[in-house]
């Protein structure tokens, strides 16, 4: 758990705004500067309510849902063109501390489902059933996706590292 009653909002926005950013730019297709508002405006959104967010048990998981569900919306709102995440589209928006070409080229290959399940439980640290809940789906089928997305990641990683030789 990631308790930040202690840690002023400063400290932490400095921290994990570039790890919520490439989490959200990993899940959602549109636009880079859609990401960067919906990242930016979760974070205010965490600061006008720092009291209660720094007491939950992972105020970046609470962030990043925040900013996932900002892009959604502002994708809604603007009608724009889905933004095709592709390699050269993911590497430009994740931070370098997430920047790895071969893990972006494979992200960008997984179905948008599968993306968000990903980021969910290995970015947020969600459970299965907190995945299920998110996506709207049932247990036993954001278990199936997730195995789904692990298995084509190692797959295109395996390729690539095959590739490479």
């Amino acid at each position: 758990m990631e308790r930040q009653n202690n840690v002023n909002f400063d400290d932490w926005y400095h921290r994990e705004y570039p790890r919520v950013l490439a989490a959200v730019s990993v899940v959602c297709r549109v636009a880079p500067n859609a990401i960067e508002d919906a990242t930016t405006d979760a974070f205010i959104s965490a600061l006008e309510r720092w009291e209660r967010v720094a007491e939950m048990d992972s105020p970046t998981a609470w962030v990043t849902r925040v900013a996932i569900n900002n892009a959604k919306r502002l994708f809604r709102r603007s009608s724009q063109q889905t933004y095709l995440a592709n390699e050269e589209a993911v590497a430009a928006i994740l931070s370098d501390s997430y920047r790895d070409a071969d893990l972006v080229a494979a992200l960008a290959k997984l179905s948008y489902r599968q993306r968000r399940a990903l980021v969910l439980h290995y970015f947020e640290d969600q459970t299965q059933a907190a995945v299920a809940k998110d996506l709207d789906i049932a247990p036993g089928t954001a278990s199936a996706t997730l195995a789904q997305a692990r298995k084509k990641l190692r797959s295109e990683l395996a390729t690539t590292e095959e590739t490479n030789r």
